[in-house]
């Protein structure tokens, strides 16, 4: 069997697909399976998984669009059997892209929201999406119509392949830093900025605090990722000389640091994903996204955020986020979330590993 999985969305949301995926493997270990991506940490991710046969990288974003179509329509030649768009998907382009990519049964996602306007009726196999069940769980009840037999428990973690060169980067890394037998805490203070997404960051001042909190109380280290810089370069004079902004070369580097790490703090973010497939304890600060459906999937974490009857309030569609507060009150529930909130989150997991840190 020869199968297509459409990861164009982003970063977490493909790891999220990584134990559907596994599974795909498990019940046909024959199948051809390649993936089409439009972001390059995505490619490099889905190149080093053993599951995935071909990757191919199609530039939706910068390159024409009849170079586009090109390569889109150049995947036919491969005969697909079974084409998945990877959840959530839900434009009209990501179903475009599937139909022409010519498989004969093309399964997506049917949305509760704006799914008459995405053209959905150009795939043969439409699953429902239903409310807070967690991204995982919608990306196997898009595998399981191609084997019937699968069930949900047979899911695993989230699943990354880093190379030995990359392992390798982190322990010369830290090796150089004298940072051997520190207590390593990673941060991820950004987030995408599509859809309004940069209202679900937690202040960048509140973490740089934290970060203080953290050094001073644990002699912690404060290893900062992510490619916001101006974030990052804010906590680094907030937070003192214990916080470091880590210069490395590509994503799978990135992993390799933050695999070292003894716990992680992040807003909901594509790393906090990462960081739960590289099973690090971790924080995690939630505003308007839906905890329930994004939650880190089987890691230990603890989440924060703010309890408002009217969240969370984003959901699954082509549209933006709008608060219905105004002034000051705006994107209120991620305002809301003070330094001890997190502070204490981090010290409860801090006093569960092992060695006992003491202060």
């Amino acid at each position: 069997m020869r199968i297509l999985i459409n990861a164009l969305s982003g970063i977490g949301d493909a790891v999220m697909f990584s134990p559907a995926l596994a599974l795909l493997k498990k019940h046909s270990p024959g199948s051809i399976i390649d993936a089409v991506v439009m972001f390059k940490p995505v490619e490099e991710l889905f190149k080093n998984n053993p599951h995935i046969t071909n990757t191919y990288f199609i530039d939706f974003l910068k390159q024409s669009k009849l170079k586009s179509l090109k390569q889109t329509l150049a995947l036919r030649k491969n005969r697909y059997d079974v084409s998945i768009n990877v959840y959530p998907s839900n434009r009209r382009e990501y179903n475009l892209v599937q139909y022409l990519e010519g498989a004969k049964v093309k399964v997506a996602t049917r949305y509760n929201h704006y799914s008459r306007s995405n053209l959905d009726f150009l795939n043969n196999i439409l699953i429902d999406e239903v409310k807070d069940r967690h991204n995982v769980l919608e990306n196997f009840e898009l595998v399981k119509p191609i084997f019937p037999n699968m069930i949900a428990d047979e899911l695993g973690k989230l699943e990354l392949h880093l190379q030995d060169s990359d392992t390798a980067f982190a322990h010369e890394y830290i090796s150089s830093n004298a940072l051997n037998g520190q207590l390593l805490i990673g941060f991820h203070a950004g987030s995408a900025i599509f859809k309004g997404h940069i209202n679900k960051r937690w202040s960048a001042i509140k973490y740089g605090s934290l970060a203080k909190q953290l050094a001073e109380r644990y002699n912690a280290k404060i290893l900062l990722f992510g490619t916001e810089t101006d974030v990052n370069e804010l906590i680094m004079k907030l937070g003192g000389s214990n916080v470091i902004i880590p210069k490395t070369s590509n994503i799978l580097q990135s992993l390799a640091l933050m695999k070292v790490c003894r716990l992680f703090v992040s807003n909901d973010s594509a790393l906090m994903h990462l960081a739960a497939g590289l099973g690090v304890p971790q924080v995690a600060v939630f505003a308007y996204t839906n905890y329930k459906e994004l939650h880190p999937w089987q890691n230990r974490h603890i989440i924060v955020r703010t309890e408002l009857d009217c969240s969370p309030c984003f959901f699954n569609s082509p549209k933006p986020v709008n608060c219905i507060y105004t002034g000051k009150d705006e994107f209120k529930c991620i305002k809301l979330v003070e330094v001890s909130d997190v502070m204490a989150a981090c010290e409860a997991l801090i006093e569960e590993i092992p060695g006992n840190i003491k202060s």
